[in-house]
Formats: structure tokens, C-alpha cells, sequence
């Protein structure tokens, strides 16, 4: 858990220094209160990426040249986190010390949603293989480095299509065993997300129809091993040197979620698509605690779309027992919540944070 955290120079958030509790806590506030800022600073200190921008540098505050924030983290080992950016200047420790990333991600597992995010359901493949990546690196942060082999294996195969130059046959090799590994991590995650889902659907009794979740590797024979992989790369080279792209591999494999048997965006209501996209969060989690490293839940904007019935089985999904830790939820609707079980209130203001 979270046992404090101390900000400087972070978005509007005026400087803190904050010891939240064990439990839920639900920040409220006006639009531009800081609410997301505060949940992003979190996010940013657990993992050293923002959920809202690629561009880190766009966290510091207006005005200011750098930011920097440090957490304390009580669990089976207690740590302390430390993540700053300025225009010269990085900063990424972990006690103290500089640490592989895979390593300091160990520290903090978070699991985030926010505005937009229920668009991975019936939006772009890509939105799809990045939720899924994040189920495997957060059960095992040592991933990262199979996600890296990959990535830059595709970019040397890419660069040498895009110059015809000679070669395929060798990169296609090594291709073929890096994505075993990966689509084999990606099968693993899968099917114990199906199953931590069927769980959460059970407990959030919403009328909805079947839910199905299938991944879909790239190439189909993908499951079956490097040898396979190799086999359908080879069948391919001939279209993607006409084509100068590479068309096969982990980079186009997708996750299937049918509503019903049928595609997402043509049947589920925006309302409907977020509820499902915070149930598969909360399967998501619970994969992570399976696998030792209960996660931390950042819920932004957590009401919104949502009815009351919805709103009401969702919160109860990630407050059963066993729940998270800690969860850090936001609302600009204090009227929603006030029959729901929350832990802790907060106010945000002009930045400035005070419990209620």
C-alpha cells in the first residue's frame, strides 16, 4: 500500500505531502480541481508513465521546469519510490538507488482507468494488445524485457523491408522465437482473466448477455510454437516484401470481448461498454493478486455514465472480499455516492487537497 506520498511541482496540484489509509477513498471535486492530476501523480509514481499523455514533460506544472514525487510503500518489504522530471534532469530510485525498470515496477503494482479507456472494447487492436501487455508485465515486471526483444526485433525486420535489402529469411527466425514467448505470456494472461471474469460478472449480477474474451494470436498457428510461427513467416515473405511491412506476428494479435456473440460497438451502449470495461479491470486485478502482487486501483471519473444500479454493482465488485488495499476513486457528483460504502472522502480544490 501507499503509505505516503509527497508531490512538488505536479500539474495544478499545489505541493502535499499525504498519508492515505487502508480502504477506498473517494476524491470529489469541480472539473480542473485536480482530481485526475492527483490520481495521475500516483500512476506516474508507480510505474513512471502518465495514463493521460506520452510526453511526461507535459506533468510539470505551468510555469515550473521540473516535477518530482516520492512514495512510501508498506507491504512485505517496505519501499521507497522517488520519480522527477525536469528539461535536464530524470530521476528514477528505488530506495535510494537507481533501478532497472523491472525492478522498480516491482514495487508498486497499480492498476488504472480512466476516461476513454472503455473505448479498448470496440476500439483499435492496438488498445487491446496494450491491456493485454500490462497484464503481463504486471504479473511478471521481467516481461518487460521479452516486450523489448520483440519491439526492436520488429523494427530491424521493418527497416530491412522498407530497403529491400537481403537478410528476411535470418530476422524471421529470430522473430519467430521472441513471439512464441510473448504470445505464449499473452495466452497465459488470457485465460486467467476469462476466468477471474466470469467471477466478477457472477458478483456484479447486471443484466447483461454472455460475455466471451478470446485471444486471437498472430499468426492462428502462433500457439502451437516458434516452428509454427516460422513456417507461416515464410509462407508470408513473398506479400510483405511487396508490401514492405511486416504482416504477421504479435503486433497484430488482438483480444476478442463478444457481447452476445457480437462485436462490442455495434450492440453495447456507452454505458454498458464502461461498466464491462471496469468489471474487466477488476478481473484484470484480481490476476495480479493471484500472482502475489495485489494492485493498488486508480478509478477516475468512476460515475460517470453510469446508473445507479450499475454504479452500485461495479463499486461492490471492487470493495468484495478479499478487496484491494487501498482504492483511489474520483467523482464530481457527491449525490451519487451517497449510499455507497466509501472509507474515506476528500476534498480537491484549486489543487489543494482536504479530508471531508
Amino acid at each position: 500500500m501507499l503509505s505516503q506520498l509527497t508531490l512538488n511541482s505536479f500539474r495544478n496540484l499545489e505541493p502535499l505531502v499525504w498519508q492515505p489509509s487502508v480502504g477506498s477513498h473517494l476524491l470529489l471535486g469541480g472539473n480542473g480541481a485536480g482530481k485526475t492530476s492527483l490520481l495521475e501523480a500516483i500512476y506516474v509514481l508507480a510505474t513512471t508513465r502518465s495514463f493521460r499523455t506520452p510526453q511526461i514533460a507535459d506533468c510539470i506544472r505551468h510555469g515550473g521546469t521540473l516535477f518530482h514525487l516520492e512514495g512510501e510503500v508498506e507491504g512485505d518489504r517496505r519501499a521507497l519510490l522517488s520519480v522527477g522530471f525536469g528539461r535536464d534532469w530524470r530521476l528514477r530510485t528505488l530506495n535510494g538507488k537507481n533501478a532497472p525498470l523491472a525492478d522498480f515496477l516491482t514495487a508498486l503494482p497499480v492498476v488504472a482507468w480512466v476516461t476513454g479507456d472503455a473505448e479498448m472494447l470496440s476500439g483499435l487492436p492496438r488498445l487491446r494488445r496494450r491491456f493485454m501487455d500490462r497484464g503481463v508485465v504486471g504479473v511478471r515486471p521481467a516481461a518487460l524485457e521479452a516486450l523489448g526483444r520483440y519491439r526492436q526485433s520488429l523494427r530491424q525486420k521493418r527497416e530491412l523491408l522498407a530497403s529491400g535489402g537481403p537478410g528476411l529469411e535470418a530476422w524471421n527466425e529470430v522473430l519467430a522465437g521472441v513471439a512464441a514467448e510473448l504470445i505464449e505470456r499473452r495466452r497465459a494472461y488470457v485465460e486467467e482473466l476469462r476466468a477471474r471474469l466470469a467471477e466478477v460478472l457472477a458478483e456484479a449480477d447486471l443484466p447483461l448477455p454472455p460475455i466471451e474474451v478470446r485471444y486471437r494470436p498472430s499468426p492462428a498457428s502462433g500457439l502451437e510454437g516458434a516452428a509454427a510461427i516460422a513456417a507461416s513467416l515464410e509462407r508470408m515473405a513473398d506479400r510483405e516484401r511487396q508490401r514492405q511491412l511486416p504482416l504477421l506476428g504479435p503486433h497484430r494479435d488482438d483480444l476478442e470481448i463478444l457481447w452476445d456473440g457480437r462485436e462490442m460497438g455495434r450492440v453495447a451502449s456507452a454505458g454498458e461498454r464502461k461498466a464491462l470495461s471496469l468489471l474487466l479491470l477488476a478481473a484484470h486485478g484480481r490476476v495480479l493478486a493471484a500472482a502475489g502482487r495485489s494492485p493498488l486501483y486508480l478509478l477516475d471519473d468512476l460515475d460517470a455514465e453510469l446508473a445507479a444500479p450499475s454504479l452500485l454493482a461495479v463499486w461492490k465488485v471492487f470493495a468484495a472480499s478479499p478487496g484491494p488495499e487501498q482504492l483511489f476513486a474520483s467523482s464530481n457528483r457527491p449525490q451519487a455516492w451517497l449510499t455507497l460504502p466509501v472509507g474515506f472522502l476528500w476534498q480537491l480544490e484549486g489543487g489543494r487537497l482536504a479530508p471531508l
